[in-house]
């Protein structure tokens, strides 16, 4: 008897060892596949398309005389679509990588109320002329979560800091019966970058709402531009979009002379995970 049932124990045992090794390596697979799924599903980039309209004023300082942008040249509201892409990091070392493209045109006629002049163009009071102005700006940033706060917080907050290269194309221009007086100017500045997201509302798991807080800036020698953007966003599945307000201030020396640009006003994004 005892020949048979020791026999009978061991082949027990092996099938048992066997059948719980092939449901270990069955787990293991299954587990690895959703890791797998997961790396599939989570999102490298991220673009979107914003419209903003933006309500101008500041001044420009030509040859010792201040010109007051909203004022003397009438410079109404601009309406203006810019671009934003976002490659994603790992989240610890490898950062984000930004690009914005934000451009501004502001554009007014009328007829002059005082004397003013912009380069070689004189315009006496009661003359008509016409001006614009441009101030587009070009972002190129590297931003770092700071916390690990996304991974700890499953998405429901996230901080990040880094900083940008700003690219700045200026240009005023204003014609008058015929003549032309044109300012430009060109010049790179470094940018502080600090973004915030905190997730307001997670109606389920294709809708969500976020609040978002952004703010780039630089100041030096008592010169100085910075952006700053508060916004609700939306997330369904793969889309998204934003609705918000921009602030834009700028105090910087354009041909020599220092000019100010200052815009602000409410904005709407749309945008797609990839």
């Amino acid at each position: 008897m005892k020949k048979v049932i020791v026999p009978t124990l061991a082949l027990g045992l092996l099938s048992l060892n066997a059948f719980a090794s092939e449901e270990h390596f069955q787990s293991h697979e299954e587990e690895q596949g959703k890791q797998e799924e997961k790396i599939e599903k989570e999102d490298f980039l991220e673009i979107s398309v914003d419209y903003w309209v933006a309500y101008p004023s500041g001044n420009l300082h030509e040859t010792g005389n201040k010109i007051a942008k909203k004022g003397t040249l009438n410079l109404e509201k601009a309406k203006d679509i810019g671009f934003k892409a976002i490659l994603e990091g790992d989240g610890s070392y490898i950062p984000n990588f930004i690009f914005t493209y934000t451009p501004i045109e502001f554009e007014g006629e009328g007829k002059a109320s005082n004397t003013f002049k912009v380069k070689d163009l004189t315009v006496d009071p009661g003359k008509e002329f016409e001006s614009k102005e441009e101030v587009i700006n070009y972002d190129l940033g590297l931003l770092w979560d700071i916390g690990h706060l996304k991974e700890k917080t499953e998405d429901r907050l996230d901080f990040r800091a880094g900083f940008s290269l700003r690219y700045i194309d200026y240009k005023l221009e204003v014609e008058s019966e015929g003549n032309t007086g044109e300012i430009k100017d060109t010049k790179f500045i470094p940018m502080l970058d600090l973004e915030a997201e905190v997730e307001a509302l997670p109606v389920n798991q294709s809708l969500t709402a976020e609040i978002i807080l952004e703010l780039q800036a630089y100041i030096w020698d008592g010169k100085y531009s910075y952006d700053f953007i508060d916004a609700i966003r939306l997330n369904y599945k793969k889309a998204f979009m934003e609705l918000g307000y921009r602030v834009f201030k700028s105090k910087l020396e354009v041909e020599g002379d220092i000019t100010k640009v200052d815009a602000k006003g409410g904005f709407a994004s749309l945008g797609w995970m990839f």
